[in-house]
């Protein structure tokens, strides 16, 4: 069962004729995360960095490389530093505060925090340096950080940002003035500028004294579930730890969950493999009206405080590292991460992120979406008194499974998301709850050009574009309900042993380990639970073998969740088949096409989801990745994907559904939900 967290909604004290101003201008003193003898400001770690024995030697060594100069490349490491650091400007700060709480309460927003937690947090810092690692949703997650550390008098994060806001006017500015620093998506071919990122990013960490923030994930999750996460940012962070320099570093894994994300609309659309619009000024201007709106509320579940000493020393090798041991030998600036330490951080960086999944707080969004694909599944339009008994029975699933439901009044919650999805979710005059078809985009010529797939009928679109944004809701929720997903899978397609079962389902998940990221190292551990639940709920008899139990319901629900990701792997399979080698692009091209003339669930055209799948078929073994020049390629291992086939083949739920205009789940004229 999940533990019961207490939420405070941070926003609220300030909805008041002057409760904004007073509060963006009060005396502040925020706490350091760190004690240190000396505070360095922005413009000090720059130089902290450019006169550092590491830059020196690098020049050096690069000069010599090279034949340019040293002088000159000196002067390249600043304009880098300009282009990365920092700055920190308090009136801007407040000002920006103002902005961001006015626009909150202009979307009728409100922020519920996980206070016990933060406060847990403020009590232990002051002795090493802390990294906030929080999902990755929106661009709102930004500003929700930074905005948390105030209201808790933290000092405000150094928060890593990417290069598309820092060419855009006034905004790129005011963002490095209130701690975002820039860093560019790729360091290959630019071993200047990697050096210098590197360094400064350590500087940062060791002697700021305020947290440093990043997203693990490296860019924002298109299908709001967890990505695999990226190592570059976290290793460049943990170097003063390996190095000495520090003697701890605390991680706080951080998940940012909301009733409606402001670009759900684009999500779909880039599944669909249009491409995203490029950000400006003038776009973020023109955008400000649509947030005149009902958005529901965010929540954000901070999970205990990681210390790294620890965790190291609890789950890692304590054989001496020879390398490790070189290291130390250098002068401190010198020493960098060894092979082993890189593989460390990796470890710590996967582990992050099921802690991110573990600290989810399912939102009642995420529970009437659930709700609602299940009706579109099944044909079934339910009335508002059905709705509220599913969801009552979804919150007593999710929670058996250990998820966080914050949920205390259902049909009150109900009620405020038909307002907050009112273009998504309605309920009709009959009172049935319905899905509200999409207003087409206009996808023209110069769009179609840059379509990153198969180019789509108009009608796939029409169609597909809402479910897919309902799926977004319950893609959150996925990673308590697959685990026993795959279990039911495989003993539905036929009566087998524990050993037979456990071999299947670790199978199974190490294809989708891309499309639900998982440890492997705790697969044993959660294929037992999983096991356990579903011989607990009877999904599956245990009578010496398995095989299915009597719990319609909870068989259903298992088997729905999981066919969008086995119909889009079967699809790959056969698509590889065929082709037996195929570029990447390509590959993708001819999956959505496929799905598209099969007419199966339209998340199966995401690309995202596609390109999940064919990683896993190549982690499985079952393809061969070539990568020449600039283009990837798959080529296939007949007898590994033959296997795949049949083990996909044989689990995938016979499940099928009209999701055209035929369904009496859509809605043909919708009813606007109001206040």
């Amino acid at each position: 069962m999940s533990a019961i967290v207490n939420f405070t909604d941070i926003l609220k004290p300030r909805n008041t004729q002057f409760g904004i101003v007073k509060f963006m201008t009060r005396t502040w003193k925020p706490l350091k995360t760190l004690t240190l003898d000396k505070y360095y400001v922005p413009q000090e770690l720059k130089k902290v960095v450019a006169d550092s024995v590491y830059i020196d030697a690098f020049l050096e060594a690069e000069s010599i490389r090279t034949g340019v100069r040293k002088e000159q490349l000196k002067k390249e490491v600043l304009d880098y530093l300009e282009e990365i650091a920092m700055d920190d400007k308090k009136h801007v700060m407040r000002w920006l505060g103002i902005v961001f709480l006015k626009i909150c309460f202009m979307m009728k927003i409100g922020v519920f925090v996980n206070e016990p937690a933060v406060l847990k947090l403020k009590s232990m810092m002051g002795k090493n340096p802390v990294l906030f690692l929080p999902t990755h949703r929106s661009y709102a997650d930004f500003c929700l950080m930074t905005y948390l550390c105030y209201h808790y008098d933290i000092s405000l994060p150094a928060v890593a940002a990417g290069m598309d806001f820092y060419s855009m006017a006034v905004v790129g500015q005011t963002m490095r003035e209130t701690g975002a620093f820039y860093i560019r998506r790729t360091l290959v071919g630019a071993p200047l500028y990697a050096a210098t990122l590197r360094h400064y990013v350590r500087t940062l960490v060791a002697k700021h004294g305020a947290p440093v923030e990043f997203f693990l994930e490296g860019t924002r999750s298109r299908s709001n579930k967890s990505l695999p996460p990226k190592y570059g940012m976290l290793s460049m962070t943990l170097v003063p730890y390996f190095a000495r320099e520090v003697t701890d570093i605390t991680l706080v894994p951080i998940n940012i969950s909301y009733d409606r994300v402001v670009e759900q609309s684009l999500f779909a659309y880039e599944h669909l493999g249009v491409p995203k619009p490029k950000e400006t000024t003038g776009g973020l201007l023109k955008s400000l009206h649509r947030l005149n709106d009902h958005f529901g509320n965010i929540y954000i579940n901070l999970g205990d405080p990681i210390s790294i000493k620890e965790y190291l020393d609890q789950s890692s090798d304590q054989s001496v590292d020879a390398s490790a041991r070189s290291e130390t030998l250098k002068p401190l600036d010198l020493q960098q991460l060894t092979a082993k330490q890189v593989d460390m951080v990796q470890d710590i960086a996967d582990y992050i992120v099921t802690l991110q999944q573990e600290i989810t707080v399912v939102t009642i969004t995420n529970l009437l979406a659930i709700v609602l694909m299940e009706s579109l599944m099944k044909n079934e339009a339910l009335t508002f008194d059905q709705v509220l008994k599913k969801v009552e029975w979804l919150i007593e699933v999710l929670q058996n499974l250990g998820a966080s439901v914050f949920e205390n009044d259902i049909k009150g919650s109900v009620e405020r998301i038909l307002v907050v999805h009112k273009n998504m979710i309605t309920l009709d005059k009959d009172g049935k709850l319905r899905l509200v078809p999409s207003v087409p985009m206009d996808v023209n010529c110069d769009v179609q050009r840059k379509m990153k797939g198969h180019i789509l009928r108009a009608e796939t679109m029409v169609n597909a574009i809402p479910i897919i944004q309902l799926q977004l809701y319950v893609n959150p929720v996925l990673h308590c309900l697959i685990p026993p997903a795959v279990v039911y899978a495989v003993v539905r397609a036929r009566e087998v042993s524990k050993d037979q079962l456990s071999a299947d389902y670790h199978r199974l998940r190490k294809l989708l380990r891309h499309e639900f990221f998982h440890l492997e190292k705790t697969e044993d551990l959660k294929f037992d639970k999983a096991l356990q639940y579903c011989i607990e709920n009877k999904i599956v008899t245990d009578t010496g073998t398995f095989r299915p139990g009597s719990d319609q319901a909870l068989q259903y629900l298992l088997q729905w969740t999981i066919l969008p990701a086995l119909t889009t792997l079967a699809t790959c399979v056969d698509v590889m088949m065929q082709c037996k080698k195929c570029s990447h692009i390509q590959l993708l091209k001819l999956v959505q096409e496929r799905v598209e003339s099969a007419r199966c669930h339209p998340y199966c055209l995401s690309l995202e989801a596609a390109a999940n799948c064919v990683q896993g078929l190549a982690t499985y073994g079952a393809l061969t990745r070539h990568k020449e020049e600039n283009e990837i390629s798959y080529e296939i291992i007949p007898e590994e994907i033959e296997e795949c086939r049949s083990l996909i083949t044989s689990v995938l739920p016979k499940i099928v559904v009209d999701f055209g205009s035929s369904n009496s789940v859509i809605s043909l004229n919708s009813i606007k939900a109001k206040l």
